[in-house]
């Protein structure tokens, strides 16, 4: 299959690449260059560019997007909201039936937030956001 990775230099990115690389055909995108072990195809491409990423889908058989920003919450949302938003017009318009959005929280180690109950305590994070993604 052809494969259109959005946000792959992250942190899962170089992993999803590794699982899929021997079975599929990749473009790599993201806002920076490739990691040195890349040797594949890639574009430079921010996600919420939403005629960027229309384009850079055409003849792909999959999106996979694991972009995700937190830091500036103007940022966080054009990353993250509107390159859903991205992908999803890109699948609509090629007609591209598998598409996966996801983020580096569950490759994160520590205690998840899956472990938390309703109540506030301590160990929560300082601010809203903070290490985890969804």
């Amino acid at each position: 299959m052809k494969v259109l990775i959005l946000g792959g230099n992250g942190m899962l990115g170089p992993w999803a690449v590794t699982a899929m690389k021997d079975r599929h055909d990749i473009l790599l995108t993201d806002i920076n260059d490739p990691y040195p072990e890349y040797g594949g195809d890639f574009l430079k491409l921010s996600v919420d560019d939403v005629d960027g990423v229309v384009k850079a889908a055409e003849g792909m058989d999959v999106i996979v997007n694991l972009s995700v920003l937190r830091p500036d919450r103007q940022l966080a949302f054009d990353v993250n909201t509107m390159g859903n938003y991205a992908m999803m017009m890109a699948a609509r318009e090629h007609r591209i039936k598998r598409v996966i959005n996801t983020g580096p929280h569950f490759q994160l180690v520590g205690q998840q937030y899956e472990e938390w109950d309703f109540d506030l305590n301590p160990d929560m994070p300082p601010a809203p956001g903070t290490r985890l993604y969804a």
